[in-house]
């Protein structure tokens, strides 16, 4: 069973306006990779305009874990260092790979984005 309920997660996203003030003009393909699955998020202009179970080849930013470490960070409330990404990263099995600088003005929209996959998760 896939852990990402990707038309959810993009409903939520693109109708949430913190999400689209965070993410006002991020255009970036997100490649999440959860265990052996990969999803690819494709951002527009500051919408999601694609979010699909593929394996994509390029992709602009990866974000990867063993899928035991994303249902902790998924949890309604995660357990410590499991509720933001950089202590995720720092501190469990999180991979965060690619243009950080492209990626890191948009920080905080990834943050709203994993707020936003939780009940869909």
């Amino acid at each position: 069973m896939a852990l990402f309920d990707t038309n959810a997660i993009t409903s939520a996203a693109n109708s949430d306006g913190e999400f689209k003030l965070a993410a006002r003009l991020w255009n970036a393909d997100i490649r999440f990779e959860v265990g052996p699955e990969a999803y690819l998020l494709r951002m527009r202009e500051g919408r999601i305009s694609e979010f699909s179970k593929i394996d994509a080849p390029k992709w602009d930013v990866k974000i990867s874990a063993p899928e035991s470490d994303w249902r902790e960070l998924l949890q309604p409330v995660p357990r410590p260092f499991y509720q933001d990404l950089m202590a995720a990263v720092t501190r469990q099995n999180f991979k965060l790979e690619g243009d950080l600088l492209g990626f890191n003005p948009y920080y905080r929209a990834t943050c709203r984005l994993f707020e936003l996959m939780r009940p869909a998760a």
